[in-house]
């Protein structure tokens, strides 16, 4: 591998590494992100290590400088998502009835993933589990990427409307004709999404 190469993977593996694996409270040192680097195939040292992160910090990620001993050790502090904010999100992932169990489980380790494996251990030991009744259809959550492509490209959509009769047999509207609208917005509304189009 040419060297500008080598050097622009060694500076993408390095920050994966601070972004997944350090925090204030985990930050690792110098010889570590040597080792680290090592394993995925790339070789450094701790002079160059040191030149990476202030190249990292010249283009605005904010690395942090400590000591472990008299080690320098690095963390990233400032992300996206605070804990708290995080925490929030998943737990609406869980209390959305909307959402299948399977699609609620892969949700919260997408969301949890966002702060580091550190704080997302954290995230994902502390959840309570809502007494809400998961939908089982999983295709919700595909007919709502489905309707937003329409809605940003101006596209119609055709759909067939159907009710729950008391057994939770489907009832369709004007016998199983399909419905063809142009879709405007998607509006969650207790625990529900409403289509709101021209027709």
């Amino acid at each position: 591998m040419s060297e500008p190469n080598n050097k622009k993977l060694r500076i993408v593996k390095l920050l994966e590494i601070l972004q997944q694996d350090s925090d204030l409270d985990n930050p690792i040192g110098t010889n570590d992100l040597c080792e680290r680097l090592s394993k995925v195939g790339v070789t450094t040292d701790r002079r160059t290590i040191a030149k990476d992160i202030a190249f990292l910090n010249e283009q605005g990620y904010e690395i942090m400088q400590t000591k472990i001993s008299r080690q320098n050790a690095f963390y990233i502090e400032d992300r996206s998502f605070s804990l708290a904010e995080l925490k929030i999100l998943i737990d609406a992932v869980q209390a959305a009835s909307l959402i299948t169990e399977k699609k609620t489980e892969d949700l919260i380790k997408k969301i949890a993933a966002l702060s580091g494996s550190h704080q997302a251990e954290i995230l994902t030991e502390n959840i309570i589990h809502f007494n809400t009744r998961k939908h089982t259809n999983e295709h919700i959550y595909y007919n709502v990427n489905t309707l937003e492509q329409c809605i940003r490209y101006k596209k119609k959509a055709s759909f067939k409307y159907f009710d729950l009769d008391e057994k939770r047999n489907k009832e369709y509207r004007k016998d199983g004709e399909k419905y063809t609208a142009e879709p405007v917005a998607l509006v969650f509304n207790n625990d529900n999404y409403y289509l709101m189009t021209i027709r």
